[in-house]
């Protein structure tokens, strides 16, 4: 048999990485694309290392359609894996051309130029910031109500319809897999340098010699404060490989989550353990605008339609960390 050839665009980033060295492990070969805006080279000389293989990264950015078309001209690409975008939730605010450039134009186009090229497969990843901010306590079903709250969001949505389209055509497959929120690494090399995730923030505000902080602490969770799905990268990644690897037709949108809720008091707490940093003093503020109650997966089409479930516990995505 031939060996699958698989393109991750987000390749450098801290998932893409994690995937590419899942992919590789299962005897894929993969090449990287990445701007190298949020990406790091040092995770891809990591796998290279860890590997003691030649990997191909190439440094474009996602809309720069000439180069892109170059990759995927020059490669017999089984697939494609979408990560790459802009993903801050904040910042979208300020700039939603740039995003929907970004999330929603740039993945039509690859999509188009998949199609061109006979690349039949199609992995997109989305995100829980799809479903906004849901006014309940129940977690979250792939066919239920979306609103999101951000130009982030909207653009992921719109994007997640284009890929349907594509995973509709006949002859062509894949899913959106919705992530919710995203911890843990394989190694301190492949660590997420995000500016906008939970586990990073607490950890740089440590390291600054900086007290942690609580937005809220009056939402109606039983510790007052906001409850989010917290899942492994190394889940994320064992994901994207059983949907690479499906034989028949998965579901087009798939979350991917514990469907177990932490809330953020919980979390700052183990990262104080972690760190051997339990007294330390965690400032409350009040409610930031937009933040759910409440966001997790309903994780119970993925065991069904994929067999996929989760393996890592919260306490060992944090342990991971150091």
């Amino acid at each position: 048999m031939n060996r699958e050839t698989w393109l991750i665009t987000g390749g450098a980033g801290y998932i893409g990485t994690h995937i590419a060295d899942l992919f590789i492990q299962d005897g894929k070969d993969v090449v990287l694309l990445d701007s190298l805006y949020q990406g790091l080279e040092p995770r891809v000389n990591y796998l290279r290392k860890k590997h003691n293989q030649e990997i191909l990264l190439e440094v474009v950015d996602i809309r720069d359609y000439t180069a892109v078309e170059n990759v995927l001209s020059s490669h017999n690409f089984t697939g494609i894996v979408h990560t790459a975008a802009l993903k801050a939730v904040g910042e979208s605010v300020e700039k939603p051309d740039e995003y929907k450039e970004v999330n929603y134009t740039a993945t039509t186009k690859l999509l188009e130029l998949a199609q061109k090229y006979g690349i039949k497969k199609f992995l997109f990843s989305s995100t829980a910031a799809v479903y906004g901010s849901p006014d309940t306590m129940e977690p979250c079903k792939e066919n239920g109500p979306l609103a999101p709250i951000s130009p982030y969001g909207s653009t992921k949505l719109d994007a997640e319809s284009k890929v349907t389209e594509f995973i509709n055509t006949p002859g062509y497959s894949g899913t959106s897999l919705r992530f919710f929120n995203v911890v843990g690494t394989a190694a301190q090399e492949l660590l997420d340098n995000s500016v906008e995730n939970l586990v990073p923030i607490v950890l740089g505000k440590l390291n600054n010699g900086q007290a942690p902080v609580i937005f809220g602490i009056d939402y109606p969770t039983q510790d007052g404060t906001c409850v989010r799905d917290y899942v492994d990268v190394r889940d994320i990644a064992a994901a994207h490989l059983v949907a690479a690897n499906a034989t028949s037709p998965i579901p087009p949108i798939i979350n991917v989550g514990t469907g177990r809720g932490a809330s953020v008091r919980e979390i700052i707490k183990l990262v104080l353990d972690a760190t051997n940093k339990a007294d330390t003093e965690v400032i409350e503020a009040p409610r930031r605008a937009g933040d759910p109650a409440f966001l997790c997966a309903d994780v119970s089409l993925a065991a069904k339609e994929m067999g996929f479930k989760s393996k890592y516990s919260l306490e060992e995505s944090i342990r991971s960390l150091f």
